[in-house]
């Protein structure tokens, strides 16, 4: 379920949402901090269940929200992967809108009752989007005080120059990076007309300085890289921060 483009340096991938449940990785989180001497701040990606109808999806994430309150340093809620059916409704400013309330209202009240920092909460968007969606994730986020925006996830579209384009799933890679510049770009305007504080984190096809720049000059203030880590290795965070 993941196939590699060589020649593109892409992956496609129809992976889901396929893990150990919230509790799991609880356990691996608290794990990884206890044996390392590093200050890694880790994230932790949520998302609804495959057979959980859209209205009641804010159950899953504030239950995984919950469970993981303690351990996690930000959330982002995932509601763009193109491989969990329907998932992507969630971008719709109804269900969006309860779900970013239902998501403040439990950070609120968790950190009151713990005495600790409110979480950075993200949400993750799709590079599918029209600029009407987009300025509809942008205000509601912004509506609930969120910490920022991740643009973006896989993309379903295809570049028919490509190979191996007859998988389904989400296109990640280098022919990822025009559409997740795109939406990036928009958000980035909206931001500059809202006066906003909000950060907008870049994600696909870094593979290089000119990426990073490109991504910079788009708006982004944080970069995440995945498929260029397929190709690259590791090393590429240190040739990137170098």
């Amino acid at each position: 379920r993941i196939f590699r483009l060589k020649r593109d340096e892409a992956l496609i991938n129809r992976l889901g949402f396929n893990n150990n449940g919230a509790l799991k990785v609880r356990d691996n989180i608290i794990k990884a901090k206890k044996y390392t001497s590093k200050n890694f701040i880790i994230g932790v990606n949520i998302g609804k269940n495959k057979e959980t109808p859209n209205e009641t999806a804010a159950d899953d994430y504030k239950k995984c929200f919950e469970l993981l309150y303690d351990c996690a340093d930000y959330f982002t809620l995932n509601i763009s992967s193109p491989n969990t059916p329907g998932l992507r409704e969630l971008q719709n400013e109804k269900y969006l809108d309860e779900l970013l309330k239902e998501l403040k209202n439990l950070n609120d009240k968790l950190s009151s009752e713990k005495g600790i920092p409110l979480k950075d909460i993200f949400v993750k968007i799709s590079p599918d989007i029209s600029n009407e969606e987009a300025e509809v994730i942008f205000n509601t986020a912004c509506k609930y005080e969120l910490t920022g925006i991740v643009a973006t996830n896989t993309t379903i579209s295809r570049n028919y120059n490509m190979q191996d384009i007859n998988q389904a799933g989400g296109l990640s890679g280098k022919p990822l990076n025009k559409l997740s510049n795109h939406i990036l770009s928009l958000l980035s305007e909206m931001k500059k007309n809202a006066g906003s504080n909000i950060i907008l984190i870049g994600v696909g096809g870094i593979f290089n300085k000119t990426d990073i720049e490109v991504k910079r000059n788009c708006g982004a203030e944080l970069m995440q890289i995945y498929t260029g880590m397929i190709y690259e290795g590791p090393a590429l965070v240190k040739k990137l921060l170098n």
